[in-house]
């Protein structure tokens, strides 16, 4: 049996390293078409385009990255490949005859599909989020039409419902949050009312805490009415022990979701409580959905291998016709599913689940009847 097990993975794997290449060059192509001026103009280096094209394969496009978009796609089309070949030179008929049941002769390529959907989730949760960023900002950096990197931001505004306390800050730069330049923070009560107001020119983090430098600050009564005017800047920074807002809640509330891994979304979403009903529901389902994305490569291998077993009572056109038409009927019901759950019509883990559930169950009924 091992050496059946070898001689079937030799034949899988040869092909599905060419559908995995053959569709990353054409995504690859694709892309240059439109991007190749930028890199001209910009004079990039062969080796920064290269490192380019190999972070763009892992960078996010939609709500996962292309690879594993594209790998069920290559695993079904590999394993229906296969197994058509295998059964035009007759070596299922002969593995058969030797007593060895079709069931059996799939544990190689569904073996592969696991694998195939730990990689493909290991690879989005710890390269993506860092390509996906490498990826966005490069672009912005090269782009004909001036698009500067995320660099500094003007007028940022942040919001802390757990605290009550409301920040604006006139510049904030993502690379060094922990100085910014003209703040202003509004401290509210829990009835929503405005107890305090402070502004200071500069905002320093030294040592855990925060350092307001030109410090002035406002009381309010319990009306909202202010309780005199804003007192007169100080001339040493104060300490702010009450703000308990760090530099890294701040760049948390910048971070793109496609700059985050499925946990940190997850953290994202648990800590903003003040999200509106249907941004949660549409962040919700695009978590759900790249965690279910990658086991969709098993669940691609269940119905490729019935099809093709099929050969000789269908035909191998018949064949290949059906294991397309339930591979877009998988696709059409993910992207259903993403639809009918951002409008709250399912719940985000069902929007996003129910292809990987309806089609597993359809592969693994069908695997169940072969001989």
């Amino acid at each position: 049996m091992k050496l059946i097990d070898r001689h079937i993975l030799n034949e899988y794997l040869i092909p599905l390293f060419y559908c995995v290449a053959g569709f990353c060059l054409l995504y690859i192509v694709l892309d240059l078409f439109d991007r190749f001026p930028d890199f001209v103009e910009a004079k990039t280096p062969l080796p920064t385009a290269l490192l380019f094209y190999l972070y763009y394969l892992f960078a996010v496009n939609g709500f996962v990255p292309f690879l594993v978009v594209v790998m069920p796609v290559a695993l079904l089309l590999a394993a229906l490949f296969t197994l058509l070949e295998l059964a035009r030179h007759n070596e299922l008929t002969a593995m058969r005859a030797s007593g060895v049941s079709l069931r059996r002769l799939m544990v190689p390529l569904v073996a592969v599909g696991g694998v195939a959907a730990i990689a493909s989730f290991v690879a989005q949760e710890t390269i993506g989020p860092h390509a996906t960023k490498w990826v966005v900002e490069y672009r912005r950096a090269i782009s004909r039409s001036g698009g500067p990197t995320r660099g500094v931001i003007e007028g940022y505004v942040f919001h802390s419902p757990a605290t009550h306390r409301h920040w604006v800050i006139d510049e904030f730069d993502p690379e060094n949050p922990e100085r910014l330049a003209g703040v202003k923070i509004t401290q509210d009560r829990p009835d929503g009312s405005l107890e305090r107001e402070m502004q200071a020119d500069w905002a320093q983090w030294l040592d855990g805490t925060w350092w307001l430098v030109g410090f002035r600050v406002r009381e309010y009564d319990a009306q909202g009415e202010p309780l005199g005017g804003m007192s007169p800047p100080g001339e040493r920074p104060v300490e702010r022990l009450e703000l308990t807002e760090t530099p890294r809640d701040l760049l948390d509330e910048l971070q793109e979701m496609d700059f985050l891994s499925s946990w940190d979304m997850y953290r994202y979403l648990k800590n903003r409580p003040n999200l509106s009903r249907q941004n949660r529901a549409r962040r919700m389902v695009d978590l759900q959905a790249r965690l279910a994305m990658p086991w969709s490569c098993f669940v691609m291998v269940l119905l490729s291998l019935p099809a093709a077993a099929t050969t000789r009572r269908w035909g191998a056109l018949a064949s290949v016709l059906f294991a397309l038409t339930l591979l877009f009927g998988f696709y059409f019901l993910v992207q259903l599913g993403m639809v009918l759950g951002k409008r709250e019509l399912l719940w985000p883990w069902l929007a996003a689940w129910m292809p990987n559930m309806l089609f597993a169950i359809v592969g693994g009924s069908l695997l169940v009847r072969l001989r």
